[in-house]
């Protein structure tokens, strides 16, 4: 997935001098019911768990997302090619194909670029 601007985010990142801390900024839900929340991170250590955690939960995620897109080729019979295309098309700001008619055979799969 490609790196995305820091603004099209839901976080940034800030470090505040005179703290000496990070802060990690992060906003939830959508206008106008938005929560932003400020998190510190005062030191190195605290820092090196919070990496630690998020790494640990995105390869959770990624295990999580192979095993769902198994069982859907395995147990639903989906083409893996287009399963896969309809994935790429719901995080492509720009597809305005339904994923059902990609899914159905209806829309040449996409190719992702990477």
């Amino acid at each position: 997935m490609p790196e995305g601007t820091p603004s099209a985010f839901p976080f940034r990142v800030e470090y505040d001098r005179t703290a000496q801390t990070l802060v990690v900024w992060k906003t939830f839900g959508n206008p106008p019911h938005q929560t932003v929340r400020r998190t510190a991170i005062p030191s190195l250590e605290a820092l090196a768990v919070e990496v630690a955690i998020h790494r640990h939960e995105a390869f959770l995620q990624h295990h999580l997302a192979k095993s769902l897109a198994s069982a859907a080729v395995q147990h639903l019979g989906a083409d893996p090619g287009r399963f896969e295309a309809a994935v790429a098309a719901l995080s492509d700001p720009t597809s305005t194909t339904p994923v059902s008619q990609i899914l159905a055979g209806g829309a040449p799969p996409h190719r992702p670029s990477d």
